[in-house]
């Protein structure tokens, strides 16, 4: 038997399997499920020492097994089957045994003939047999005790149909056979590895919080799933902490390839051609079948799955035995169990990987987002068991007493992190928070406005008391680093985390502790030179953000704006004149059409059109005015403009 003496579980979902024993024949077969069939023949690797490899077979992706059988020249049905055999048996050389003595003949037929009394008539069925002799013979079908199919080519049909049937009845699985050519008649050493699907192996932990304060007890465990068809029976078991890359590749299943169909020609007009041999060296390509002492899918050489690198651990407790080994490599580290596992098929075991002590202490952590009230009770960890820890669930007690659980998150060796257990309702943190806006701190004139700089301030005062009658807290408040925002007047943290600053409280037992915590970003703004005042000016002048020539600047930008402005006035007032002087024309103009001929009317006529003519010379004047003042303004705007576009981007 070739079986599994190997196997090194990953985080990923694989696991590496080997294999090794002893053969004394041309084949092996290995049956492997058909969901894994494709990282079998992605990662088969196999080692002879005396042997060489001639080839794999395996069976195909989709076999319909009814199609295969009744393709056979021996169906045996599942009942009647002795008699359905001897049937297509018939012209067959086979031999019998009955009794004592062996026939051996051909068989002619089958015959049912009458046996007994006249009211107990029973059929019996009789094989009519041609012996070598040329006789004739006639045997009870219930006298014969073995059957033995002398026709190598029948023998070889009926060993295919038995098989077959056994694999349709497990068609869940497929056969990798594997051909060795040059077995020694004392056998062969042979060691088979490959990679397979394998449930991700967990770990938990358990920490006891012992008397001193610097250092906790830690003992872990793995949990490891055996869902293959055979048992793991004193396997050399490694597990892999890592996530090496890992995918499948559909390497089984037949992949046919959509060619172009070209029509037929009904004439080819073919010349002999000759090609030109390239330069170069040539080498002579190996046959197939070539011999070979290791294979690796069909390459030679053979692969450890991690790189052993001899790591030592500290000193062990002595309540639970643990046999394993740290070693690491890499981004990669392996708990090599040191003692032989068993795990039976479709069962699951707990192996122990380590017990040791780590650095840490008790501390309390308050982030605002996870409970406005109360901190978390913590844990500040730092690993040093000579051990990588795998994220896993840790269940902490003092003493016999439980104090609640955590997720432990992976830690390399030395590496520090702080897990949180429960709630510390001992400690109560209040947090009152406000924005305000300081002014403009900063100025730069530029072509396209005004840019005004000016901070936003956030405060946070943090209030920590501590209730407890005797124990002094170590308290860490996590405030949040906002995007874009700087410490201002406020001490550095004791920590920095990606997101959060944390700063460490020593709180006396019945006392309070107070933090106040100021951050602030640099806001900017756009002001139009168009929207600038006397009082603008002057506010920027008090807080000593101009010069003397942006102070003239912005006067003369002022001065220019100011004219325009009353021009526009000016403007918009006469306008509103000549809309006056419009409305009260229309009201002439139809008063004109309703007198009559009458030299009262006459007289009235002509002072309503007299009037009209000098409302018009009044338009006229007015209009004048008015592009006169849209002149001044233009030259105005393009002489405000000149200035600003002199200034830089």
């Amino acid at each position: 038997m070739i079986n599994i003496h190997k196997a090194v579980l990953y985080k990923t979902g694989i696991g590496y399997f080997e294999r090794k024993g002893t053969i004394k024949g041309n084949k092996l077969k290995l049956n492997f499920k058909s969901g894994t069939m494709n990282d079998i023949l992605a990662t088969l690797t196999i080692f002879t020492t005396k042997s060489q490899v001639a080839g794999i077979s395996y069976e195909g992706y989709d076999i319909d097994f009814e199609k295969v059988v009744q393709d056979s020249l021996i169906k045996i049905p599942e009942t009647n089957s002795f008699t359905s055999l001897l049937t297509q048996l018939i012209g067959v050389n086979v031999s019998f045994n009955v009794g004592s003595k062996i026939y051996e003949g051909i068989i002619l037929g089958i015959q049912t003939f009458p046996k007994g009394e006249q009211k107990k008539i029973i059929n019996d069925t009789n094989i009519v047999l041609k012996l070598k002799k040329g006789n004739i013979q006639n045997i009870s079908l219930s006298d014969i005790t073995a059957l033995k199919i002398l026709d190598d080519k029948f023998q070889s049909e009926l060993k295919f149909f038995i098989e077959k049937i056994y694999e349709g009845k497990k068609k869940d699985n497929k056969i990798i056979t594997i051909h060795f050519e040059n077995v020694p008649p004392e056998g062969d050493e042979v060691i088979i590895s490959y990679l397979q699907e394998n449930p991700s192996w967990k770990s938990s932990y358990r920490l006891v919080v012992t008397e001193a304060k610097d250092k906790f007890m830690i003992q872990g465990w793995s949990l490891i799933d055996n869902v293959q068809d055979e048992d793991w029976k004193d396997i050399k078991l490694s597990l892999v902490a890592g996530l090496p890359i890992s995918f499948i590749y559909d390497l089984y299943s037949p992949n046919l390839i959509q060619r172009p169909k070209v029509a037929r020609k009904d004439r080819y007009d073919m010349n002999v051609v000759s090609y030109e041999e390239t330069d170069g060296d040539y080498q002579d390509m190996p046959t197939t079948g070539a011999p070979m002492n290791g294979i690796m899918g069909f390459g030679a050489g053979r692969s450890e799955p991690v790189k052993q690198v001899k790591r030592s651990s500290e000193e062990k407790a002595k309540s639970v035995q643990v046999q394993s080994v740290g070693e690491g490599a890499g981004d990669y580290f392996q708990y090599k169990i040191t003692v032989p596992v068993t795990v039976e098929r479709n069962q699951s075991s707990l192996v122990p990987i380590l017990q040791n002590y780590v650095k840490g202490k008790r501390i309390s952590v308050y982030n605002e987002k996870v409970r406005k009230i109360n901190p978390a009770a913590c844990l500040d960890l730092e690993n040093t068991s000579s051990f990588t820890l795998e994220e896993g669930p840790i269940s902490i007690f003092e003493g016999d007493r439980f104090i609640g659980e955590a997720m432990l998150p992976f830690m390399k060796d030395g590496e520090k992190r702080i897990i949180s257990y429960a709630i510390d309702l001992g400690v109560v943190v209040s947090n009152k928070s406000k924005t305000t806006s300081e002014k403009i701190s900063e100025l730069y004139l530029s072509k396209y406005g005004i840019y005004e700089y000016h901070y936003e301030i956030r405060e946070a005062e943090y209030d920590v008391k501590n209730k407890t009658q005797d124990d002094e807290r170590e308290v860490i408040i996590e405030h949040p680093i906002l995007q874009g925002y700087d410490l201002y007047d406020t001490k550095e943290p004791d920590e920095k985390t990606k997101n959060f600053y944390r700063y460490k409280l020593k709180v006396e037992p019945k006392a309070g502790v107070k933090l106040l915590v100021k951050t602030r970003r640099k806001i900017s703004s756009t002001r139009s030179y168009d929207y600038i005042n006397q009082s603008y000016i002057d506010e920027l002048l008090k807080l000593k953000l101009l010069n003397q020539k942006e102070r003239d600047l912005l006067v003369k930008l002022l001065e220019l704006e100011t004219l325009r402005k009353e021009n526009a006035d000016k403007i918009a007032k006469l306008q509103e004149e000549i809309q006056i002087i419009h409305q009260d024309q229309d009201r002439l103009r139809e008063n004109v059409k309703s007198l009559g001929t009458s030299s009262s009317e006459s007289k009235l006529r002509e002072r309503y059109i007299s009037k009209l003519e000098n409302q018009e010379e009044k338009l006229d004047r007015i209009q004048a005015e008015i592009n006169d003042l849209e002149k001044k303004n233009l030259a105005l705007r393009e002489d405000f403009t000149k200035i600003v576009n002199q200034q830089k981007e």
